[in-house]
């Protein structure tokens, strides 16, 4: 199975050498093949849950076309898209909280939600 967040290291190490190799050369194909492909991946994971409705936040929230091909592949009778300030609300809050639990030496990275083969505490910190 692949990861449940699109890290840096994933993208680099996985997704580019598959679209380097893939023989297509045009950006807009790329583009359009990796969106749906995401798009598809996640409809999946939200058909297999029993819900009808979703909350999308984070980076993706701002890309129209992939919240509609999300809506379209999943089914679902909700995808709700909050206002800005709440997506990013709550991404500083998330990013806060990992901090801490980091200082308190708590797992925050979860199996369950990112992937990872165990819990861990992920993290560096740094002193001047």
């Amino acid at each position: 199975l692949g990861p449940k967040s699109l890290g840096y290291e994933f993208v680099v190490d996985t997704i580019f050498p598959l679209l380097e190799n893939s023989g297509v050369s045009s950006t807009a194909d790329v583009l359009r093949t990796f969106t749906e492909h995401a798009a598809c991946q996640i409809a999946k994971t939200l058909k297999g849950t029993g819900k009808s409705r979703v909350l999308v936040t984070g980076g993706g929230a701002y890309n129209t076309f992939l919240v509609e091909r999300i809506r379209t592949l999943s089914g679902f009778d909700e995808v709700c898209v909050p206002d800005p300030e709440i997506v990013e609300f709550k991404e500083a809050l998330i990013f806060g909280l990992l901090g801490v639990l980091r200082l308190e030496g708590i797992n925050n990275c979860l199996s369950s939600v990112t992937g990872a083969q165990r819990d861990h505490c992920s993290g560096d910190l740094h002193q001047k």
